[in-house]
Parts: structure tokens; sequence; C-alpha cells
């Protein structure tokens, strides 16, 4: 029996178990159905992505992108407890730090769009969160149209109400956020309402919407941050995606760094380029409470249910307990190569490079065009940084560097 249509051994029960093929499966469909975007992907990977390993990554030039991370705005309706930007410690709300950058308006964002979409095959939608942008899915569809590969990352709360948009939309992917069974999400993902529940019903509708429009697409990714407040119901919550008939399950292990790490690299920054880091302190996390051993038991169980469509980021192994014990120490010994792979245009136009740590500014797209910031004399400053001493030491846990 090919894999991904049985119900694993070894499932829970109760679990509702429904037909759900293979990752591979909805990857040949989608090549099937999007064959000109799946060309698009073979590209980066058969080609620019090694060329940029052995070839670009010696010199502090890059070629086009391969990816293209568009900021549509810092600001969220919700205030999770490990946010970087509006969490516990979240650089937005530190007292001193100016408020969300000023946002560019819709044309704007299409002439970003089309100015990167004949070199650039994948531009991923995120914020703060991006539906509050009225024009979010206008956006999409403009990239969508463009043959672009167009991608949102989201917390779910604006889901309701535009399930056959998203599908109409022409969107590929998306990843949306729920961090435990509902007491337990709604303890960490605050906001002024039911958060799970708005959740389940925006995805709810959105899987109906792609049935009645016989499509498979997007892609929906269900997405578990950890913290010491949920790390005891990652079983559980991937039960609730799979009652949910989604696509995949991801675990996030968590971006995080200490105060002295953070204080360090800041120093170190502030040497190097003139510029006052924020982001660091948005992302210092007390993990001392975090248990490596029942995290690594749930996620083995995990696996066995969800087998080739569990996700999880970073994705690659490692030991937990260094992971969370020892945050200074990188867990590859591989260089960070997103300088050379993913340029991130900030809410009001500025390009940056880090999508968690955005604090140097290359130029700002509404003056200069995206590619010619992508090889200025500030961008090749950054990756000759990054090529020859490596990352700052508070970017260890940092998601991106791990995704090349």
């Amino acid at each position: 029996m090919l894999r991904g249509f049985a119900r694993p051994s070894g499932t829970p029960r109760g679990l509702a178990w429904r037909f759900c093929p293979a990752s591979w499966m909805l990857r040949g469909c989608y090549a099937v159905d999007r064959f000109s975007k799946a060309c698009r992907v073979l590209e980066v990977r058969l080609w620019r992505k090694p060329l940029i390993r052995f070839y670009y990554s010696r010199t502090d030039r890059a070629p086009a992108p391969c990816s293209v991370t568009l900021r549509l705005t810092s600001n969220c309706n919700l205030r999770c407890a490990q946010c970087g930007q509006w969490g516990d410690h979240g650089v937005f709300v530190q007292p001193g730090v100016p408020a969300p950058f000023k946002e560019m308006s819709t044309e704007d964002w299409r002439k970003v769009i089309a100015g990167i979409a004949p070199v650039c095959g994948h531009i991923y939608f995120f914020g703060g969160e991006p539906f509050l942008r009225k024009d979010c899915l206008e956006l999409v569809a403009y990239a969508a149209s463009k043959n672009v590969i167009a991608g949102v990352n989201t917390n779910g709360n604006f889901l309701k109400g535009n399930g056959h948009a998203i599908v109409d939309s022409g969107m590929d992917f998306l990843i949306v956020s729920l961090d435990g069974p509902r007491d337990i999400n709604n303890q960490i993902r605050r906001g002024r309402f039911d958060v799970y529940q708005s959740v389940i019903d925006g995805v709810e509708e959105l899987v109906s919407a792609r049935k009645q429009r016989r499509s498979r697409w997007p892609f929906i990714e269900l997405n578990m941050t950890l913290t010491e407040n949920n790390q005891a119901y990652i079983m559980e919550t991937a039960e609730v995606a799979a009652r949910l008939g989604i696509d995949y399950f991801a675990v996030t292990l968590g971006i995080f760094t200490t105060p002295d790490l953070a204080r360090e690299s800041s120093e170190q920054f502030r040497e190097e380029f003139g510029v006052e880091p924020r982001f660091y302190s948005g992302f210092v996390r007390d993990m001392s409470k975090m248990d490596p051993q029942l995290i690594d038991t749930q996620i083995r169980k995990v696996k066995r249910i969800w087998r080739s469509r569990y996700k999880q980021y970073p994705p690659i192994d490692c030991s937990l307990a260094d992971y969370f014990g020892k945050p200074a120490r990188p867990i590859v010994a591989s260089p960070c190569l997103v300088p050379w792979m993913t340029m991130q245009v900030m809410p009001n136009g500025d390009m940056a490079y880090c999508e968690d740590f955005p604090d140097l500014v290359t130029g700002n797209v509404r003056q200069q065009h995206p590619l010619a910031l992508w090889n200025n004399s500030a961008s090749l400053a950054w990756r000759r940084r990054i090529r020859t001493k490596g990352i700052f030491r508070a970017e260890t846990r940092c998601c991106s560097y791990y995704l090349q």
C-alpha cells in the first residue's frame, strides 16, 4: 500500500485519520497543476542554490534572490507571549522603541512585486499579521498572476469569511499558527476573543472552500511554536490538525537568545555598522524550563502519524538538550547563506536581509529598484561580514539560518 494512504500503526485511538496522501504525492499533484511554478522551484534547487553554495558564497555579490519576504505590516491583533515583535519582551512593546513602520501603499507593493517577479519565483507574505492589510489577497493574486509561488504566514484569525477568496487568489501555501488545545493556545496567543476557535473556524472554512472549488491549493500547514506552556501538548495539537484535514503539521522549536548574547551582539553590531540593533532584545527568552525529553518523546509519536507530512523548524536533526540549553552554540557548522538567497522588504520599503533580525537597512525600494539594492555597497558589506566572521552569536537560533 502506498505510504500515506493507510492509518499508521500506533495512531492513538480516537484520532480521526483521513485520506491523506504522502508529501511526495501532494508535491506531484502540485507539479502537474502548476507546472510552470514547479519549474521555477527546480531552477532554484538544482541551479541557483548550488551556484550560491559553490561560487557566490566565496564572494560578496549574489545572483538574483531565491525568495523575497514582503513584510506587509508590523501591526498585529494578537500579543503572543513568545513573539519577538509584540510578545512579552517584543521589540515593539519596549519603552523608547519607535512605533511600527509606516506602510507602503498597494501600488508601491505592486511595483516591488513586478520588479522582482521576473527573476525571483517565490514571494512570502509576512507581518505582523498580513491579513490586517485589506489588500493582502489582492497582492497575493497579483504575485500569483506573475507566475510566482505565493505564500502567506498568518495567525489564522482572518480566514473565516475569506475561504473562497483565498483559494481564488492563486495562493500556493498558507502557514497558520496554533499553539495547543483551546485553553493552552489562548493562554499563549492572546487576543480579545477566543483565538483558538477563530483559527479552527477559519481553517475549516478554507478546507471546505478548497473542496467546493475542487482545488488542493493552497497547501495548509498548521504550525506550533514551542514554549514552556505548551511543550506537553504537541500530540494533542497534532490530533487537532489531523481532524481539520490540513496538509502539513509543523513544530517550531523556537527563536530565542539570552540577555548576555543579545548585549554582546548589539555591541559588535553597533561597532561594525554604526547602527543600534533593536531586534535582538525582542527574542530574549528564558528556556530553562523546556523539557527536551518530553518534547522528543512526543515528536517521535507525531512523526509516526504524520510521516512525510510532518515538518520541523529548524528542519534538521539535533540534540534538543543542546538546542535549548546551549544557545551560544550553532547547531550546524555550515555558514549562513541567507544574505545570498533571501531579500526582505519592510513595511515602509526598507530592504533588509534577516527575517528575524532586520536591523541593517541597505536602502529603500521606493527610491531604488530592489535588484539595485541587492548588490549595493551596504549589501556587499553585510555579506562580507557574514562570510568572514559568521553570524552574530545572538542569531544562532534564527530559523532562516537553517532553512537555506
